[in-house]
């Protein structure tokens, strides 16, 4: 892979596999989509704005390029970040919708789709997400699905519990949980994206889900935020009948290493913005 392009960049998961990418070398095309819940736009854009390989483009601006150009690159779609916003709505926005439908019909012969999806997709029909799928059906075979559990790390949104946690135990504030949050597996957002940039190297179409192989690991994490997180909690498991790869990430950084680094962002970032 030399050159992927990222919708909705300076969301979460996107953010960190475009940082991902770039600590490798690969050009990066962000395309940024603007979300009602974004936040630390200008934080995330110094971050990764010096990068001689990052470009950050319009949508338009990148429709444009890529007609004048006959280079191919990896396009990254997370609807992952979306759901759990609760944007999903957004993949109807023809601005979103029109680029992945061209890019099926451009490259019909190769997997140079890919879609970062919830976990759930592959154990429930979840509609908004299920209508955008439907409309991709015809290129299926040429895409790469890669399924995520609940995903913690620097930048992870305050609907994650994890993040409320985080944030409480610096200055009280609430703590709930989300009906979207996973609560059977987590992994730490930067060894996920080194995960899915392998799949993504790979290039082989297909459904692949990502797992830490440690059961129970979500409690484990929670637990060491706080026992009290763990309290009441009685949620149904969800079968996953759906085909699927399961893909075990290489590393696992070590629960208080991982929350050490997005423990130092929230009091850099989180806190210092209130």
């Amino acid at each position: 892979m030399d050159k992927a392009a990222i919708l909705g960049i300076y969301n979460f998961v996107s953010f960190q596999v475009c940082q991902t990418l770039l600590n490798k070398g690969i050009e990066v095309n962000g395309i940024h989509i603007d979300t009602k819940t974004e936040q630390f736009l200008d934080e995330k854009r110094l971050e990764i704005g010096r990068n001689a390989n990052f470009t950050e483009n319009s949508f338009s601006e990148w429709k444009d390029s890529k007609q004048k150009e006959s280079n191919k690159e990896k396009m990254i779609l997370s609807i992952y970040d979306l759901f759990m916003l609760g944007e999903e709505s957004i993949l109807h926005d023809e601005r979103v919708l029109n680029p992945v439908l061209q890019y099926l019909d451009q490259y019909k012969d190769e997997a140079n789709i890919i879609i970062i999806a919830p976990i759930q997709a592959l154990a429930e029909s979840i509609p908004s997400i299920d209508r955008f799928l439907e409309k991709t059906r015809g290129g299926e075979d040429t895409i790469q699905f890669i399924y995520l559990p609940a995903i913690f790390g620097p930048w992870q949104p305050q609907v994650f519990m994890f993040q409320q946690a985080i944030v409480s135990s610096i200055q009280k504030g609430e703590v709930s949980l989300s009906d979207r949050e996973w609560t059977e597996d987590a992994l730490f957002a930067e060894d996920a994206a080194e995960t899915i940039v392998e799949i993504i190297d790979e290039g082989k179409p297909g459904r692949y889900l990502l797992e830490s192989g440690r059961k129970g690991y979500w409690q484990q994490c929670a637990a060491y935020l706080d026992e009290g997180l763990l309290k009441g909690m009685n949620r149904e498991s969800i079968q996953i009948n759906s085909p699927v790869t399961r893909v075990h990430v290489k590393n696992i950084t070590p629960i208080a290493k991982a929350f050490s680094i997005q423990k130092e962002y929230v009091k850099l970032h989180c806190i210092t913005k209130r």
